[in-house]
């Protein structure tokens, strides 16, 4: 595995913000150097592992960042008429299932991009690929699901499920089966009269439900929390998420609180955002607190073995090694 990336331990400067969480956390800078990085998790032996837009994914163990898997596809999701391209995609989501890494093979055109699932180190093309999903409409707009993100798994390791960004007219979340590698279709948001679009991330619940964050239009404080049920694929609950803009990340705190990190997206720069609690009330809603902590277009998080929370931000620029994972401690 090739050595990249600059690990560092310094405490992250001016990050907190007055707030009633903010006297209890302390946050650490423990990866940087990276490029547009997007999910964060963790492997059964408790390594970080990080999705960098260069087609690679990095793991982090003990102090030293390496290159676990390279050779992915890559692409552009903007350009303009003089031919200039930014906004880098590679693989967008990775996650321990046992043993097996599975990740998004994301840099690949809308309608053939797969879940790739590797037992060790290596290149991307040693991946064991799962079918891509072609258009679920009629529209010719609808080229199959792309940008395949925040994925999950049931707790046994039999299902993983993972959010489309293929055709916005019709917003999947789809499943796979680890054994068959057989990936389809399975949570509508159109079908269901839900208005909200991008799914970003996937948590599996209790009673065999799925919570889903949905981020919504760039720009907008439209983010909403379903919590789905997996035997009828219908949901259930539904949660709007006042005052937050793209919310991409999600992760589980307890009972119904979730971390919740807000990109407040942009596709012409990177936008300040926030990391946040959320407590989901039986009363249909949703109590959003302030940690106090902000970062450059954070986009993704996950608790760590030591109960930090660890969250991928963008940096202050675009397609540069901007990019960095800090560690909270105190989120609760």
């Amino acid at each position: 595995m090739k050595k990249l990336f600059v690990l560092t331990m310094a405490m992250f400067p001016f990050v907190l913000a007055a707030s009633s969480q903010a006297e209890d956390l302390a946050v650490e800078t423990v990866m940087q150097g990276l490029q547009n990085p997007s999910s964060v998790s963790f492997s059964p032996s408790g390594d970080l592992t990080v999705c960098d837009s260069r087609g690679t994914v990095v793991l982090l163990k003990g102090k030293e960042a390496t290159n676990f898997l390279s050779g992915f596809d890559t692409e552009f999701w903007k350009s303009d008429d003089t031919g200039k391209k930014w906004y880098g995609v590679g693989p967008l989501s990775a996650i321990w299932v046992g043993e097996t890494l599975v990740v998004t093979d994301s840099g690949k055109v809308d309608g053939e991009e797969t879940l790739l699932m590797f037992s060790g180190p290596g290149k991307a093309d040693a991946g064991i690929a799962t079918n891509s999903v072609g258009p679920t409409s009629d529209d010719e707009a609808d080229k199959g699901e792309g940008n395949l993100t925040g994925l999950s798994a049931s707790p046994n390791g039999k299902r993983i499920f993972v959010c489309g960004q293929g055709y916005d007219g019709k917003s999947w979340v789809l499943s796979a089966n680890p054994e068959t590698k057989k990936l389809k279709p399975l949570l509508s948001a159109d079908d269901n009269g839900i208005e909200t679009n991008s799914p970003m991330q996937t948590v599996f619940g209790p009673k065999n439900t799925l919570y889903v964050l949905y981020s919504g239009k760039g720009g907008e404080a439209d983010g909403l929390i379903v919590q789905w049920d997996l035997k009828t694929k219908k949901p259930i609950a539904q949660w709007k998420l006042p005052g937050l803009i793209n919310p991409m990340g999600m992760a589980h705190i307890e009972g119904n609180r979730f971390a919740v990190v807000e990109n407040n997206w942009s596709l012409t720069k990177v936008n300040q955002g926030r990391v946040v609690t959320v407590e989901l009330g039986e009363d249909g809603k949703a109590t959003v607190t302030e940690t106090g902590v902000k970062l450059n277009g954070p986009v993704a998080c996950a608790f760590g073995p030591d109960n930090r929370l660890y969250v991928s931000q963008i940096g202050e620029q675009f397609d540069a090694t901007a990019g960095s994972v800090v560690a909270i401690k105190g989120v609760k």
